[in-house]
């Protein structure tokens, strides 16, 4: 049988994210944007802007933690592409 790892239902990716950036340790993400896209990268920043909560990867691509679908493996309740 496969399984993945999930969030729960309305869970975030904010902890995760947060461990990464404070352990310098490496993310491989999937998130919304005009479509699922693929970003890697050491996380250098968070950050809140306009009541969102944002990360920057070391390419300086801005990710708000709300559009994302997967963070290294961990996949959000909801998507269902894989």
């Amino acid at each position: 049988m496969d399984t993945r790892q999930t969030l729960p239902s309305n869970g975030s990716f904010y902890t995760i994210i947060q461990d990464l950036y404070e352990h310098r340790q490496p993310a491989g993400v999937l998130y919304e944007d005009n479509g699922v896209t693929r970003a890697n990268g050491l996380v250098t920043a968070m950050y809140e802007k306009e009541g969102r909560q944002w990360m920057v990867l070391d390419d300086s691509v801005h990710i708000p933690i709300d559009k994302l679908y997967a963070v290294n493996g961990t996949f959000s309740s909801d998507y269902s592409e894989c």
